[in-house]
């Protein structure tokens, strides 16, 4: 009998291990997969620049082009990839120019892929003929010049703007007595090199607006290199000018990590945050606020992600969580009241607001699965990731007007 169990035993072992070691196999498959489509799209958009080049200069060396348009594409990732490396900061400005021309090659590989997708359908449907006519091509990459310029330009200026987004939430029953509290929201700052103490000083400014009861950080206030700060004193000192009556709390995030990690936490201890570990803390008897490690942090992160510390017995007093990922959502059941997250920064530029919509439940906004479920809001975040643009999404601290249920203090 006991073989038999240690057989059924190791039989579900190796299962588990098969399972993990397909869905191992799967993620790698799907990286490359899409590392061809990439590669493909680059390739295209190099052959239809030349196109249209060729209208204005005929006697180009296609080759010689297509070696240029590609180590011009390399340099501007192997730059980037290279500003992820922490103590570089001597190549600031570099790295600074680098992330725009980042934004602006997305856009010029979404804009050719797709105006050359266009001229392939009219030319197959025959409402152009074959080949497409000089003066067809021309309009056509003037068109995709202007909407490469027009794009890289709004988004640039967008992104500089903060705006303000508002939530009411009822936390407890339908009847009774409550209380109004005013929660501001904010994530995914990512102080680095493009984020610094202007961009700073305007999120501290729109929070101070608000006149909040408690300040919430879900996550990547860094990029990932707190070595990329030019002045860090000057920020912590911005962070510190952020008024509220119970103070500010943060969660960390996937960027908020690597070998950087201790003095993130240096940083955030004088800048006047306290950071929640998987734990949680009873503020001024009236709610229960938690604050999670990141699921997937990129690098080092101190210990691994545990279950929440530190809740109360007392299952009257409203519960909020912050958990930088939205994708953890599932984790919780009625344990939890309200979840704040970030991370998605709501695809941050068109049309990647249509990839992150179609991969979490919920990417931004005000969510929640049924009635016995937590409510989820998902902020898209104060700053930018990559690329300094935002294009039909915003820069946003998000201000919650939350109706807790009042608590009678007994009279001594």
């Amino acid at each position: 009998m006991k073989g038999i169990c240690r057989t059924v035993i190791d039989a579900v072992h190796q299962s588990k291990y098969d399972d993990m070691e397909v869905r191992d196999n799967m993620r790698i498959v799907a990286v490359v997969f899409m590392l061809i489509i990439l590669l493909g799209l680059f390739i295209n958009a190099g052959r239809q620049i030349y196109l249209w080049l060729m209208l204005l200069f005929k006697g180009m060396n296609q080759p010689m082009f297509s070696v240029f348009f590609g180590l011009l594409v390399l340099a501007v990732l192997v730059v980037f990839v290279v500003s992820r490396i922490p103590g570089l900061g001597a190549y600031r400005t570099l790295f600074l120019i680098d992330h725009y021309a980042l934004g602006a090659l997305a856009y010029v590989v979404i804009v050719t892929n797709t105006v050359s997708l266009l001229l392939y359908a009219a030319r197959l449907v025959h409402l152009i003929q074959a080949p497409t006519p000089r003066s067809v091509q021309m309009i056509s990459a003037a068109l995709s010049l202007f909407l490469v310029t027009g794009l890289t330009v709004y988004g640039t200026v967008h992104a500089a703007n903060i705006q303000t987004r508002r939530y009411n939430v009822r936390i407890g029953p339908e009847q009774g007595k409550m209380d109004t509290l005013r929660l501001v929201l904010l994530s995914d700052i990512h102080l680095g090199y493009v984020i610094e103490e202007k961009h700073l000083a305007k999120v501290v400014a729109a929070v101070n607006a608000l006149k909040p009861d408690i300040i919430c950080i879900a996550g990547d206030i860094f990029d990932g290199d707190i070595t990329s700060l030019s002045n860090p004193e000057k920020l912590q000192a911005l962070f510190r000018k952020m008024e509220s009556g119970y103070g500010v709390f943060a969660c960390l995030g996937n960027h908020d990590a690597g070998d950087g990690y201790r003095q993130m936490l240096d940083f955030l201890d004088g800048a006047g945050i306290r950071v929640l570990m998987d734990e949680a803390v009873v503020i001024d008897q009236r709610f229960v606020l938690a604050g999670r490690r990141d699921s997937f942090p990129i690098g080092a992160h101190g210990d691994s992600r545990k279950n929440l510390e530190g809740l109360p017995d007392d299952k009257s007093l409203p519960v909020i969580v912050l958990d930088h990922q939205p994708g953890n959502i599932d984790e919780y059941g009625n344990e939890a009241d309200l979840i704040l997250c970030g991370h998605t920064h709501q695809g941050q530029m068109f049309p990647f607001n249509l990839i992150t919509n179609a991969v979490f439940d919920v990417d931004y906004g005000y969510y929640r699965a049924g009635e016995t479920t937590p409510q989820v809001i998902v902020t898209s975040g104060a700053g930018t990731w990559g690329p300094p643009l935002r294009v039909a999404t915003d820069n946003e601290v998000v201000e919650i007007n939350l109706l807790i249920p009042h608590l009678e203090l007994e009279q001594e």
